[in-house]
């Protein structure tokens, strides 16, 4: 499964929240045909810096968090929880 996510500190559009599982759109952004969209916020805009991450198709369930905008995949797979984000991917608990 591929997903988009964030990596830099700013929200995430509701387009792009919307959009992350979507085939076409995880295409744009991983040939860059899709461009970071700069958006309203309390600091007067933010910019999204996308990602395509892959996970195991095995996976049991899953959850986006975020740390001020930048964000990450909490993943369960075989009974043991995970964390991917941006550049890198580790088991949390065995």
């Amino acid at each position: 499964m591929k997903i988009v996510i964030n990596t830099s500190y700013g929200r995430v559009s509701d387009e792009t929240e919307a959009l992350r599982r979507d085939p076409h759109f995880i295409e744009d952004v991983e040939s860059g045909r899709f461009v970071g969209r700069v958006l309203e916020g309390s600091w007067g805009g933010y910019a999204e810096t996308l990602k395509v991450v892959e996970l195991p198709d095995e996976i049991t369930d899953y959850k986006i968090i975020n740390y001020d905008g930048a964000e990450g995949i909490f993943f369960v797979l075989d009974g043991k929880l995970y964390f991917k984000g941006s550049d890198e991917s580790y088991r949390i608990f065995k």
